[in-house]
């Protein structure tokens, strides 16, 4: 058992950015991260600079919560402290949850689209969601609300690929920020009791070890088994140990209000209603095939928060646009709009090659890296060559930059055209491939 001074030493680093690892026996930091299965460090940077008063509600967790049992429940001392702390968070810094599995540090599975690769750069403008503006008194009022929306043929006709461009005109009959905040509930409420679940597996060599815990404890013991490096141990195991608090803050609050579905939506036998329904509906077996009647509730809340986030984004409400994902189909009728408002934000979407980080390997690389040159020049024009140097590395795009200082073109988003002849494109190849395979077989 950890002692409290040391606990507080190792989460003020996780929680402030402080460094905590150390010069590691005169190998690099990354050797060392890579060979105990670290694909990333577990350390954090601030999002934002921390308060004294932040600070010390962050004591007070500490000393109200640590140590605890995840087998018990949290006292009321407790959950008070997490509420003072946790709603003075930013939303963004828990899109992605870390945790150490059988494939080492990874992120947890993602269950909404969302762009998950927030950075300073988010916060420049410094209007940005906490968590306080989610977890307040107004959830229910937000689903009827939410219900009322889905109810307005003026609202629901926004989310039609055919109906191109925002339409910031209706983003106060549509709630634009309301719908935001109740997608951002549902997005928290899933991830928080996909973790907090109990998973049960049907591998026979891991059963005796792994049956029954859920993905936090399944977590502290692979770190005990594969961990050596207790530097490295510490940081991820309390990063865990946060990320564990604030699901289980957030889950005690989600329990209070259920959600409910975008209503009139078919799986199977099974349509959607208005009736609110309890988070215990949702399965989280790995490895165990779920119920039809389990399983429905994981697409259904899917299809909810994607049309809650899309509607909030193409009524241009601010904080949908700079929290939801970027992907090219799903912006395709509205990332004109989006490159002429949102300049910053699209040119570092766009300059990033990996799917993770929206919109995919949609370009030739030297394309991705001439939207990564422009985010750069955008960034220094922002806030000055140290910060944009600390966001993206200028060395490895020497060409580009001076390409696009010269005037050079860049390639824009795809519209919504091009992204369905696309697919049109794909379902002839398909088809063409299946029609030669039977051929083929006839043949033989």
């Amino acid at each position: 058992m950890f002692n409290i001074n040391l606990i507080r030493v190792f989460t003020s680093c996780i929680v402030f950015g402080l460094t905590l690892v150390p010069h590691i026996h005169g190998h690099s930091l990354r050797e060392q991260i890579d060979n105990q299965g670290f694909w990333s460090s577990p350390e954090t940077e601030p999002f934002l600079p921390a308060t004294d008063e932040h600070r010390a509600a962050w004591n007070r967790v500490l000393e109200d919560c640590f140590p605890f049992n995840t087998r018990d429940a949290l006292s009321d001392h407790c959950m008070i402290s997490l509420g003072e702390y946790f709603a003075n968070e930013p939303v963004w810094s828990y899109y992605e949850h870390y945790f150490y599995g059988r494939e080492g540090w990874r992120p947890l599975v993602r269950n909404f689209d969302l762009r998950r690769n927030h950075s300073r750069a988010d916060f420049l403008n410094p209007d940005v969601p906490f968590w306080r503006h989610v977890f307040d008194d107004q959830i229910e009022q937000r689903q009827a609300l939410s219900l009322r929306v889905f109810k307005d043929s003026k609202c629901t006709e926004i989310l039609k690929t055919a109906n191109a461009g925002m339409q910031v005109h209706l983003a106060e009959q549509c709630a634009a920020r309301e719908l935001f905040k109740y997608a951002t509930y549902l997005s928290a409420c899933m991830d928080a009791s996909k973790l907090l679940a109990t998973i049960q597996r049907v591998i026979p060599e891991e059963a005796p070890k792994y049956d029954g815990l859920n993905e936090f404890e399944m977590g502290l013991q692979l770190l005990e088994e594969r961990v050596s490096d207790e530097a490295l141990k510490s940081a991820a195991k309390h990063r865990m140990e946060k990320s564990y608090l604030h699901a289980y803050w957030v889950m005690a609050q989600c329990r209070q209000h259920g959600f409910i579905l975008r209503p009139g939506r078919a799986v199977g036998s099974y349509t959607s209603t208005e009736e609110k329904l309890p988070w215990s509906v949702l399965n989280w077996s790995i490895y165990v095939p779920s119920h039809a009647d389990e399983k429905k509730y994981h697409g259904l809340l899917s299809y909810t928060h994607r049309s809650l986030m899309k509607l909030a984004m193409k009524s241009g409400d601010d904080w949908a646009i700079r929290s939801g994902y970027l992907g090219r189909t799903y912006i395709a009728e509205f990332a004109d709009d989006l490159m002429q408002r949102y300049p910053l934000l699209m040119h570092r979407a766009l300059g990033d090659p990996l799917v993770y980080g929206g919109y995919g390997r949609a370009f030739p690389l030297k394309e991705h890296a001439r939207h990564r040159a422009k985010a750069y020049l955008l960034l220094v024009e922002a806030a000055g060559e140290e910060f944009a140097r600390s966001e993206i590395d200028p060395t490895k795009l020497t060409k580009e930059i001076k390409y696009v200082e010269s005037g050079g073109l860049l390639t824009s988003p795809h519209s919504r055209a091009k992204v369905d002849a696309e697919r049109l494109k794909r379902l002839r190849k398909s088809q063409e491939k299946q029609l030669l395979k039977e051929a083929q077989g006839e043949l033989q």
